[in-house]
């Protein structure tokens, strides 16, 4: 691709983008190759080229994580057809599939639709897959169930072509409370459901907005852009910040073509100034769009909600879980958690950012049938979101970008989490792995968080981590050092210790770390 001075000064990947971005994957397959380019615009229908030559990986989207029992059997059988059997569950609530030929693509991308699924809008420079808390639809928690609004939310920007191209990806978050199940402070937007009084006593529920959060090599956490926003401004107000970034985004230097950039250059007030702008000239009242603080009257809800054991929903009925390790599962043990919801939930798949699967509205008197047919099927029905519900990224396994092998990692971490001694504060931690800065696991928000790097030794370099503790949802973890792989249990194993004996009370390890200081 050459360089021309006629047109703004612009990435190649803009260039390319110029040229369009409809691709015939039923050409592609008869020619048996794709192009440089065309492996750029892939990423618009979700698929990417894998870390090995002639393979490549789709990423099948599904706002909130929610899928019918029918949708998973869809799946179940799309991993078998064309993925050698395997799937993988993503950070952001997708399902991956590995291994996939170019012949085969575009029989796979209609087999998908079938189900009413698809990968388009996957991946690319586009907005990526809309999240939600897992349990959005029946926490005693939440405010209310901000479901729904995930879905117009995706629907309505999915089916927008005028934002087909911006600059970088663009990724919001849905969560139901304050406790940010769902990571809204490090995502494009987040947004919170909450509840307030109005002037004549009674419960109001709005939505609070937070944009500008993101990870990479330079973390942001989100800054209020509006404290009110109406539920059914919802979409309208998130299609006015798309386009935002799209007018705004950095379209010369990919590595600052974020929409954490343009809040961090042009401020919160000159954001939220264009915003409303776009609202206006689309027809949209900014009236009731609020900026002052106001006293929130929800329900108490705990640090981390998500730890309860088998959580007890606002309809009487039970969730119970399924803890995957590593995020992946054959073909058949998917099939058979979506047989499980028909039988004992309400026929929906959950999928959480914790790489796990939910299954929901399971009556109380048939919680410890459920619970027997899970592990039946492999998989651990306690610990999540404690020690032993380690997340890693696919790392070296699949991604080009990432310099470590994660899943090694998690394998030498897991028996050090898994000891006895750690029992009395198995809840008090998450770990994430990341392979490379992108932050596909988002290390820099656990307790304990592991990036891949490389340090340089006499000769050559070897695998390594950077390690950082003191993560929450709405605070980044402090540096503690730079360790060889095979360096990072023993790192891991000291601080849990110094953890069991410096804690107070019933804090965090990440409380601790802010106590003490690191």
């Amino acid at each position: 691709m050459q360089w021309t001075l006629g047109k703004r000064l612009v990435s190649e990947d803009e260039i390319i983008k110029d040229q369009g971005l409809f691709l015939d994957y039923d050409e592609i397959a008869r020619k048996g190759s794709m192009t440089a380019e065309e492996k750029n615009i892939s990423k618009w229908y979700g698929i990417y080229a894998s870390r090995q030559p002639g393979n490549h990986m789709a990423r099948i989207v599904i706002p909130g994580g929610v899928l019918t029992s029918s949708q998973a059997r869809r799946i179940a059988k799309v991993a078998e057809d064309y993925a050698q059997g395997k799937l993988a569950i993503t950070t952001r609530q997708c399902v991956q599939l590995h291994w996939l030929k170019i012949p085969s693509l575009a029989d796979m991308i209609r087999s998908l639709a079938e189900g009413s699924l698809s990968s388009f809008h996957g991946c690319g420079d586009v907005t990526r897959n809309v999240t939600g808390c897992p349990l959005a639809e029946t926490c005693q928690f939440r405010r209310f169930n901000v479901l729904p609004h995930v879905k117009e939310t995706a629907r309505l920007l999915t089916e927008a072509r005028d934002l087909d191209n911006l600059p970088r990806k663009f990724k919001i978050t849905f969560s139901g409370c304050g406790a940010g199940c769902a990571q809204p402070y490090i995502n494009c937007i987040g947004i919170v459901a909450v509840q307030r009084k109005t002037p004549h006593g009674g419960d109001e529920f709005v939505f609070k907005f937070m944009i500008g959060g993101g990870m990479g090599w330079s973390p942001f956490i989100g800054e209020e852009l509006f404290s009110n926003v109406p539920p059914e401004k919802i979409a309208r107000v998130n299609r006015a910040i798309a386009l935002l970034f799209r007018d705004y985004g950095e379209r010369r230097d990919r590595s600052f073509a974020r929409l954490k950039f343009v809040v961090h250059r042009r401020g919160i007030e000159e954001c939220r100034r264009i915003v409303l702008k776009f609202l206006q000239d689309e027809g949209v009242g900014v009236d009731d769009l609020e900026t002052e603080d106001f006293e929130e009257t929800g329900v108490d809800y705990p640090d981390r909600p998500l730890l309860e054991q088998n959580p007890v929903g606002t309809d009487g009925k039970v969730t119970v879980r399924a803890m995957v390790p590593k995020g992946e599962l054959t073909h058949l043990a998917f099939k058979r958690m979506a047989e499980i919801s028909e039988v004992y939930g309400n026929k929906r798949v959950y999928l959480t950012n914790r790489q796990n699967i939910e299954i929901h509205g399971v009556k109380p008197r048939k919680v410890e049938e459920a619970i027997t047919e899970i592990r039946r099927v492999g998989f651990d029905t306690d610990g999540f979101f404690g020690l032993r519900d380690i997340v890693p990224c696919v790392g070296t396994t699949y991604c080009p970008k990432a310099v470590s092998e994660t899943r090694s990692l998690y394998d030498l971490l897991m028996p050090v989490v898994s000891q006895t001694k750690y029992q009395e504060i198995w809840d008090k931690a998450i770990i994430n792995i990341t392979g490379c800065p992108n932050s596909c696991s988002p290390y820099r928000i656990a307790d304990i968080g592991f990036r891949g790097m490389r340090i340089r030794e006499t000769v050559g370099s070897t695998e390594a981590y950077e390690m950082r503790i003191g993560g929450k949802h709405d605070r980044l973890g402090g540096k503690l050092g730079e360790f060889k792989k095979e360096d990072c249990a023993p790192a891991l194993e000291r601080i849990l210790d110094t953890f069991l004996h410096l804690r107070k009370g019933d804090e965090t390890l990440a409380d601790c770390a802010a106590r003490l200081g690191l």
